[in-house]
């Protein structure tokens, strides 16, 4: 497979997606539909081809990640023919298959793209012909076969007599060609046509004076093009599916696995579990016995083991240790660092922060860019006042420190080891160890000794 030519069509707007960006850059499970196209494509070969146009810099920007990936430019959409003629430099010197993609198939699979380019090579055929069957093929160019089941024609949906409609084996588009024909095939393609386009599949008439011109059958899930916003959702929850048993297999309960939205790149240990309307984002690890409840929202974030994660709570770029509990509806925000058998309650907000192992911020607190010690107590309301209108400023607490209900700690402030504050005190200098502050502003009430 490795010496195959692949060449992915993704120069078109996609105009009907009513979108100003680039239809192959939309999303599905949290990366752009042409990544899918690209890593199987990858998994084949290395020579791959991408002919991009509009928003070309734009796709090249988002693909910088494929560093092997060759781009030619479409200046004019002209027909998918024309598009392939913009590669043709790179068929003229290439010896194997020729393999032509669309960035906007995101379902295919590389098992069924080999299938492909195997049959090709094995009948040393000069074109093979992805098909597929469709209960309702409307729309799509019908394949036209001999008695001995022999391709003979592809007949387009406009041009096809009540007969021909009744054909249920479709033209998906996807074709594997000798490179030499093909070259020869691309010199001679015209654009005698209503739309003035030069259009791939024509090649076939060149093609099957020189050589024989065979078929090989998809699962037709995989062969589905996403064309507008509805194409768009079925490909998603296509995926979805996908993503969900995939890590079903691996040992993960999904409650709901429809209502559960994973995106790819995640990884999940075996015997967590997921509750309903859970949306887990790429970039996350999820180790073992991890619980996670309804209506979280997680994004590259780490998450060790053990950990229970309570309804409606949200974790962005946050790492939690093992046996700790989180929520309910706590929102951690990026660059938190929770350690073990802590406890981070309802109504919490982090931001830029990090707490020891064994503390608790049990409810209703606001903690923002401080660092908080080993066996700490944060009380219920209490402020970690860290803007001062112009820069943020950060508040340390050392060891087995006691904050009082309805605390503000003004920062830039540092209470040290066990350290105490008393209910509604407001914290604007540096507390000694072993001491207990109280009042507005705060006053040394009692060091102990």
């Amino acid at each position: 497979m490795e010496d195959t030519l692949i060449i992915i069509l993704a120069a078109g707007m996609g105009t009907r997606m009513n979108s100003d960006k680039i239809k192959v850059l939309h999303k599905i499970a949290g990366k752009p539909m042409i990544n899918y196209v690209l890593d199987e494509a990858y998994k084949i070969s290395n020579k791959v081809v991408c002919v991009i146009g509009h928003q070309s810099d734009r796709v090249k920007k988002e693909l910088s990640s494929y560093k092997k990936l060759n781009f030619v430019y479409q200046k004019d959409q002209l027909g998918t023919g024309h598009a392939v003629m913009q590669a043709k430099k790179y068929i003229e010197k290439h010896n194997g298959p020729v393999l032509i993609l669309y960035g906007d198939t995101p379902l295919l699979r590389n098992e069924t793209l080999e299938s492909l380019i195997n049959k090709h090579i094995k009948y040393s055929a000069g074109m093979t012909v992805l098909t597929s069957y469709l209960e309702n093929p409307t729309g799509y160019g019908r394949i036209i076969k001999d008695e001995e089941g022999q391709l003979i024609d592809i007949v387009e949906e406009q041009d096809a007599d009540l007969q021909i409609k009744r054909i249920n084996e479709i033209n998906t588009g996807l074709y594997c060609f000798s490179p030499n024909l093909l070259a020869d095939a691309l010199e001679n393609l015209d654009n005698d046509n209503n739309q003035g386009e030069y259009y791939l599949p024509d090649v076939m008439e060149h093609i099957k004076n020189s050589n024989k011109i065979i078929t090989e059958s998809a699962n037709s899930e995989e062969i589905l093009g996403v064309n507008t916003r509805e194409d768009l959702a079925a490909a998603a929850g296509i995926i979805r599916q996908r993503i969900n048993n995939k890590h079903m297999e691996n040992g993960v309960t999904l409650l709901d696995p429809e209502s559960t939205y994973i995106e790819e790149n995640v990884e999940i240990d075996k015997d967590v579990v997921i509750y309903p309307n859970t949306h887990i984002k790429s970039g996350t690890v999820i180790k073992k016995d991890v619980i996670i409840e309804s209506n979280c929202f997680i994004e590259k974030s780490s998450i060790s083991n053990h950990v229970k994660v309570k309804h409606g709570s949200v974790i962005l770029e946050s790492s939690i240790d093992k046996n700790t509990n989180i929520g309910p509806y706590a929102y951690l925000r990026p660059q938190t660092k929770i350690g073990s058998d802590c406890r981070i309650g309802n109504f919490v907000e982090l931001k830029k922060s990090s707490v020891d192992d064994e503390s608790k911020v049990p409810h209703l607190s606001y903690v923002g860019n401080a660092t908080i010690g080993k066996k700490c107590n944060i009380g219920a309301g209490t402020i970690f006042a860290n803007y001062d209108g112009v820069n943020k400023h950060e508040t340390v607490l050392g060891d087995n420190v006691f904050i009082g209900s309805n605390t503000t700690l003004v920062a830039p402030v540092k209470l040290e080891d066990r350290a105490k504050t008393g209910a509604g005190s407001v914290v604007t200098r540096n507390v000694e160890s072993d001491s207990i502050v109280l009042g507005v502003p705060a006053r040394l009430y009692k060091k102990d000794s």
